[in-house]
């Protein structure tokens, strides 16, 4: 059975704006796919800095053939001394049946006109196609911007689109004014340690690839990768990190292929209250605390930030 991949590739999106995005994403895009009677063995859901996308596994190549109970107009309106109006030859030209096709039945409300009609199921791809835009355009957030001369808010421009099912790209096309983005295979890796294009060959080898042009897609993977590098990077230092739930949240989506760095700061600024310096830290410079190990209300001299590449004497660090 296919697999799918959506991957919406944008211009850096604030670090809040990425959590609560795939939040509804969670929500709405099992919801949707359920009322078009699409079931996905499982849906993977990623975001980054730079793009949000979804990966859905094990699709059906197309919906179930359905039986529908289709209620007409009533019996009255439909029919004159026994003849067809042209309210019952419209609603038969309509769902495609014929007179004949008409059940007769009593309702609260009187006499209708009803029948059983046979639909046969779309391919999933073609309902994919309808979905997507409004599974992008229908995010809420803050500070949602226009770029180029178009309509379109999104809280960054939108710059590339990968809509892949298995190895075929679906036709896709995001316009705003006089900006025009096409879906491709082709995605983008680290802006500093892969510049290039990167492209996708199947939906199921996407972060696979995307890892091997150094960006993790996936959140959970990037926080967990943070949070050990930060706390080997305390002990290091002689004590221990202090890793605030909000601020290891924050990090992850600013970040798309961590790496954490001991930093030091002047021993004079100890002198200040611990609240004082780590609220700057924390709140301005997104930095991690150490803490003392042996007293963790006293700070050491020390801070914790994260980066996306580091800067070498060799040149460019993994």
């Amino acid at each position: 059975m296919p697999a799918f991949l959506l991957e919406v590739g944008t211009e850096d999106l604030p670090a809040s704006f990425v959590d609560g995005a795939l939040s509804q994403w969670r929500d709405r895009i099992p919801a949707s796919l359920a009322d078009v009677s699409i079931a996905p063995g499982s849906i993977e859901i990623f975001g980054t800095p730079r793009r949000l996308s979804v990966l859905l596994h094990d699709l059906p190549s197309q919906q179930a053939d359905r039986n529908e109970e289709i209620k007409g107009p009533p019996v009255k309106a439909a029919f004159r001394d026994g003849q067809p109006t042209k309210a019952a030859e419209g609603f038969a030209r309509t769902q495609g049946v014929t007179i004949e096709d008409f059940e007769i039945r009593d309702t609260p409300k009187g006499e209708f006109i009803f029948i059983n009609k046979h639909v046969p199921g779309r391919a999933t791809a073609e309902i994919l196609t309808e979905l997507i835009p409004e599974w992008i355009f229908k995010l809420e957030g803050k500070r949602f911007m226009r770029w180029a001369d178009g309509d379109l808010r999104f809280p960054r421009p939108v710059r590339w689109l990968v809509a892949l099912m298995d190895a075929v790209v679906l036709p896709l096309t995001i316009t705003s004014g006089s900006d025009v983005v096409v879906s491709d295979r082709r995605s983008r890796g680290h802006r500093v340690l892969h510049p290039e294009p990167v492209e996708i060959a199947t939906a199921a080898d996407y972060r696979a690839t995307l890892r091997s042009a150094f960006v993790e897609v996936d959140p959970a993977v990037r926080a967990s990768t943070i949070r050990g590098q930060v706390a080997a990077a305390g002990v290091q230092a002689g004590g221990i990190a202090e890793i605030n739930a909000d601020l290891l949240a924050e990090v992850t989506n600013l970040v798309e292929w961590p790496t954490a760095v001991l930093g030091q700061f002047e021993e004079r600024f100890s002198a200040l209250p611990p609240e004082v310096v780590t609220t700057v830290m924390v709140s301005h410079q997104r930095y991690f605390p150490v803490l003392n190990a042996e007293n963790k209300t006293e700070l050491l001299p020390n801070f914790i930030t994260v980066s996306m590449v580091i800067r070498t004497s060799r040149g460019l660090s993994r």
